[in-house]
């Protein structure tokens, strides 16, 4: 049965519930994706116009991520509304530019951050507040395209952020069974659903959310569950 200790405590040490910071989560996306729209666009009123929408969405994230306790997401935060602070303040389009590229790259930095709360830790409050995810954060100054366009851009980021992390858990666990030899939990690597690009166009952001932390709670326990029955035939 040490064997199945040893892979229990990994499986601890990965386990991914997520922390309360999805409103955050969400208002990073959204100053992302301003942001982007600030630097693609072709004249400065167009440029101040989303660099503004893209701090307001930052002020959010701020004030959300008083509730979610992600300390790693402050700093990229406050770095991403003095950068937008400072752009909104440029009369010249390179230089509105060049502060909004910096805010750009601080709002890729808190999403990975936010990640890195939301999944890469154990959540520690009331499972109960686990249940009851807010919804993603309407941006009420967008029109119906941009939102459903925006809402597209946050789904797939996450997909590819959740998928990129479930990968290193299945990678650590693959060593961990091949150590132990146990052919049988290496299967259930195998067996893993993907989400379509159709699904995850239909399904909301609390949806898919969940999708992931019960793929990461299932694999979990099957390859404990595995290893269980590998270490009765070493007794």
């Amino acid at each position: 049965m040490k064997i199945c200790a040893v892979l229990a405590l990994a499986l601890l040490a990965f386990t991914s519930v997520s922390a309360n910071c999805n409103n955050a989560y969400a208002s990073a996306a959204y100053s992302l994706s301003h942001a982007k729209k600030s630097m693609g666009a072709n004249n400065f009123e167009h440029q101040q116009y989303y660099a503004e929408r893209a701090l307001t969405a930052f002020e959010k994230a701020k004030a959300q991520n008083e509730n979610c306790g992600c300390q790693k997401a402050t700093d990229p935060i406050l770095d991403g509304i003095e950068n937008l602070e400072t752009a909104l303040k440029q009369e010249k389009w390179e230089m509105g530019r060049f502060y909004t590229k910096k805010a750009l790259e601080n709002a890729e930095q808190l999403l990975g951050n936010l990640d890195i709360c939301t999944i890469g830790i154990t959540n520690e409050e009331n499972p109960e507040s686990s249940e009851k995810v807010p919804p993603v954060i309407e941006d009420l100054t967008s029109t119906p395209e941009e939102s459903v366009s925006e809402e597209w851009e946050i789904k797939k980021n996450y997909q590819q952020q959740a998928e990129a992390e479930l990968a290193e858990l299945e990678k650590s666990i693959r060593e961990l069974v091949t150590l132990f030899q146990c052919d049988k939990a290496k299967q259930i690597l195998n067996s893993r659903k993907v989400k379509t690009e159709e699904e995850l166009r239909v399904e909301s952001l609390k949806t898919l959310r969940a999708f992931y932390v019960s793929q990461t709670i299932a694999i979990h326990n099957k390859a404990l569950f595995a290893m269980i029955e590998c270490s009765k035939k070493l007794e």
